[in-house]
């Protein structure tokens, strides 16, 4: 049987890495394209040279480390930059995650879950079985985007503002995780659906 491969996505707090933890614990093989695109930015890469080249030591930390947090108020103060940064940074992406995908399915994985904040922004569904779209209120949204990355209530609600709303991503999904209560609710969800994949019947399409 074709390896199914399958995003995650959803807002920027709805909890899609808590989503992709929970699939990893139940044995599934998960490809993170954040944690690809902070590889990107290491001292001496390709993407690194160019940052350097464009915004020398203001986004420069520790022992040449791209400081991220100095790096995002650059991307969301300016779209100009925003849109910068996005074209050195997803096509590096992007093949890293074709790499990775290429390797699991010549091992024999059944399904991989990657997880894409910014999928349906780049065009990307098309590229997968099925997408999985983590959600939750709005007001929870900007709760955990305070929280997860020491932001104002204004600027957590500046970042949001710069993704397809929600409620669009979910009109796209073949699947939704309510991710708006405890853990154990969302757990529930997720092992319902890692039953489906399981016995064939997730994704329905390309059986």
């Amino acid at each position: 049987m074709k390896t199914k491969i399958i995003a995650v996505t959803g807002g920027m707090g709805t909890g899609k890495s808590t989503v992709s933890w929970m699939f990893v614990k139940l044995g599934l093989t998960v490809i993170d394209a954040d944690e690809l695109a902070h590889e990107a930015l290491n001292p001496g890469s390709n993407v690194w040279k160019m940052l350097f080249k464009r915004y020398g030591n203001a986004v420069m930390g520790d022992k040449k480390m791209i400081d991220r947090q100095a790096l995002g108020r650059l991307a969301f103060d300016d779209e100009a930059e925003r849109k910068f940064l996005e074209e050195i940074i997803h096509p590096h992406v992007k093949n890293e995650i074709e790499r990775k995908i290429a390797g699991f399915a010549k091992s024999g994985h059944s399904h991989i879950i990657v997880e894409v904040p910014l999928l349906f922004e780049v065009g990307w569904e098309k590229n997968f079985d099925a997408v999985i779209v983590v959600h939750c209120t709005m007001d929870r949204e900007i709760e955990r985007c305070m929280k997860k990355f020491n932001l104002s209530k204004e600027d957590a609600e500046k970042r949001i503002s710069t993704q397809l709303l929600l409620g669009e991503k979910i009109k796209k999904a073949d699947a939704v995780i309510d991710n708006d209560g405890d853990l154990e609710e969302t757990r529930v969800q997720v092992e319902r659906l890692f039953r489906r994949m399981k016995t064939g019947k997730f994704p329905e399409l390309g059986q």
